[in-house]
């Protein structure tokens, strides 16, 4: 009777650590990278501010690594030269994408809102067609360009308005990188001329992962090389900017 007893204690035990041990690795596994939801097909189209850092479909793949991504991002493409760019328009009509992001020129929804309006509309029409979900990339404020009024709150207003008048979603990246800079002032998270630094690719997305996948970046368990400490500082960032 006492052996039988003692068994039966071993075996809870053993049971009990098993069900720890699986629990620990459901937790590590959601860290890591990656959501609960089914795995998404996402297409990134823009320019370079899409293709610096390796590209954000290669660092959304770290945030998801059960996703699939790819990239068009021709230097200084518009939503315009994509719409006459035959390869564009092919990969949206048969990759069977699940989402795909749209980025303007940095400077055109302010300069020259009614081509990025027009662009984005006949974009976002063949992107339905295809069966896949529009996501407009807002982009932030480039120093040299603040002279002809391309600021964070100009781009926003535009994107935000577009977004209304589509029906479609808008990723926030211009207005968490103002929140960024403005809790860290000495973060760098662009150049001179716009383009982002590793540290703004990672909160651009972070912003995607969220926004995709109705999921908090916070805790993912990726930092691209920046300490766990700046990780979690953008990762909150992005969050917090999603929440509005």
């Amino acid at each position: 009777m006492m052996i039988f007893s003692k068994k039966r204690i071993s075996l809870f035990r053993y049971f009990s650590a098993l069900a720890l041990l699986l629990l620990f690795l459901s937790n590590s596994c959601s860290s890591i990278g990656g959501s609960n939801q089914p795995p998404k097909k996402v297409l990134f189209i823009g320019n370079s501010y899409t293709d610096f850092n390796n590209g954000l479909d290669y660092q959304f793949l770290k945030f998801a690594p059960n996703s699939e991504a790819e990239r068009i991002s021709p230097g200084g493409y518009t939503l315009q030269n994509h719409w006459e760019d035959a390869n564009t328009m092919q990969t949206i009509r048969t990759g069977d994408w699940d989402v795909v992001i749209l980025q303007e020129q940095s400077q055109t929804p302010v300069t020259d809102y009614k081509a990025f309006a027009e662009y984005a509309q006949k974009l976002n029409e063949e992107i339905k067609v295809s069966g896949a979900e529009t996501i407009l990339f807002m982009t932030w404020e480039r120093p040299d360009s603040i002279q002809y009024g391309v600021t964070t709150s100009q781009l926003a207003n535009n994107y935000r308005f577009l977004g209304q008048q589509l029906g479609i979603k808008v990723a926030p990246v211009g207005l968490a990188f103002a929140n960024a800079l403005q809790e860290r002032p000495t973060l760098v998270l662009y150049s001179e001329d716009g383009h982002p630094t590793l540290q703004g690719t990672y909160l651009a997305v972070a912003i995607f992962y969220g926004i995709i996948y109705d999921q908090s970046p916070v805790g993912i368990n990726y930092n691209a090389g920046m300490s766990d400490e700046d990780a979690l500082f953008l990762q909150n960032i992005a969050a917090h900017a999603l929440e509005k």
